[in-house]
């Protein structure tokens, strides 16, 4: 059965799209759409009722996959046809584009949460942590957390969750939620070589991967402490055993961090630099598992795959619906270790780590 993707916008609802692509991703914090179709109206681009900046929602079989705005309208014509294309992205899509503008900018004793809710209350947007991320959101920042002049809210985000594996998603709501790697969903189907895998592509690079991660923290400043070395003393070391020769990298803290902190920020980006090194992606055909649900983002799912040799759960850590001219509704989606999110340690068994 075919599906149907509806974008409502002011209490409209539009289809019968030719071009389809909305993709979500764990590392970009906003779902994106782009949708276009023949134009009606030649020259009369007002009767779609449509313009920047509205507010909108796109289904996939009465499914949400994006609540945000109308930021792209392209109108493109020819000797034969006219053409729109309407596309926008999250309500978190803000959280990447702006700055922290308001008076108070720097804070302490306050949890993550409360931290991460303070950003993003200017932009109306909600924060909530699941299950699985509530501890950790909840644990209090106990040294000072501050804004930097030029710092984008995605950036200020993205620096206090890194230290506690948390990953900032937005799914569908238009919240920001915050959550830890594969453990909120299940996909139902699995992926299959030779029966619903269509295409299938296995990446490996160590150009981003490095030996040995030095992480230093800043000090915080007072009376005592006049040289950098007194400033920058903390440290936490992680040790990628995969890269046999010498390769070091030093990574400097932006907030105050303890030996504790280093440590974590040193774990965390030697799992993400593992994780990315090694990648999947995946083809099938259709939007939908065969609960008749809408493949899931930071899902785990069974990959069985012979042509590789991999057998095991991982991680779908981006994802594409599209419209492909040979198969029609394709799903293509990237998966990896769900330890490429964690600061645990790191251990890629079977067939996934073959060229390791």
């Amino acid at each position: 059965m075919s599906n149907e993707v509806i974008l409502k916008v002011g209490g409209y609802a539009y289809s019968g799209w030719t071009s389809i692509i909305i993709e979500k991703s764990l590392r970009q914090m906003a779902g994106s759409f782009g949708l276009a179709t023949t134009n009606p109206f030649p020259g009369q681009a007002r009767k779609w009722n449509i313009g920047l900046g509205n507010e909108c929602i796109v289904e996939i079989n009465k499914q949400k996959v994006i609540t945000g705005y109308i930021e792209d309208i392209v109108l493109d014509y020819d000797s034969t046809t006219h053409n729109i294309q309407f596309g926008g992205r999250d309500k978190t899509g803000d959280l990447i584009d702006c700055s922290y503008d308001e008076v108070v900018k720097e804070w302490q004793g306050l949890s993550i949460l409360k931290i991460i809710k303070t950003l993003c209350n200017p932009f109306s947007i909600d924060v909530v942590a699941d299950s699985s991320a509530f501890v950790a959101a909840n644990s209090v920042w106990r040294d000072n957390f501050k804004a930097n002049e030029g710092d984008t809210i995605f950036d200020l985000i993205s620096k206090i969750c890194r230290m506690k594996a948390i990953l900032p998603v937005s799914y569908s709501d238009g919240k920001l939620t915050l959550t830890r790697a594969g453990t909120a969903y299940k996909a139902t189907d699995a992926l299959l070589s030779g029966k619903n895998v269509l295409k299938a592509k296995f990446d490996q690079s160590d150009k981003d991967r490095y030996q040995t991660y030095i992480v230093k923290g800043q000090g915080i400043g007072d009376d005592n402490k006049v040289t950098l070395p007194m400033f920058t003393g903390n440290t936490g070391r992680a040790t990628d055993s995969v890269i046999k020769r010498y390769r070091p990298i030093v990574i400097f803290t932006e907030t105050p961090s303890d030996n504790g902190k280093c440590l974590e920020r040193a774990k965390w980006e030697k799992n993400t630099r593992a994780g990315a090194s090694r990648s999947l992606t995946y083809e099938v055909r259709g939007w939908t598992q065969s609960d008749g649900n809408i493949w899931p983002l930071n899902a785990m799912v069974q990959v069985n795959d012979k042509e590789f040799g991999i057998n095991e759960t991982l991680l779908i850590a981006d994802l594409s619906f599209l419209i492909d001219e040979i198969n029609g509704e394709i799903t293509r989606m990237r998966v990896v270790s769900p330890d490429a999110f964690t600061t645990k340690p790191f251990e890629i068994k079977s067939g996934f780590d073959l060229f390791s």
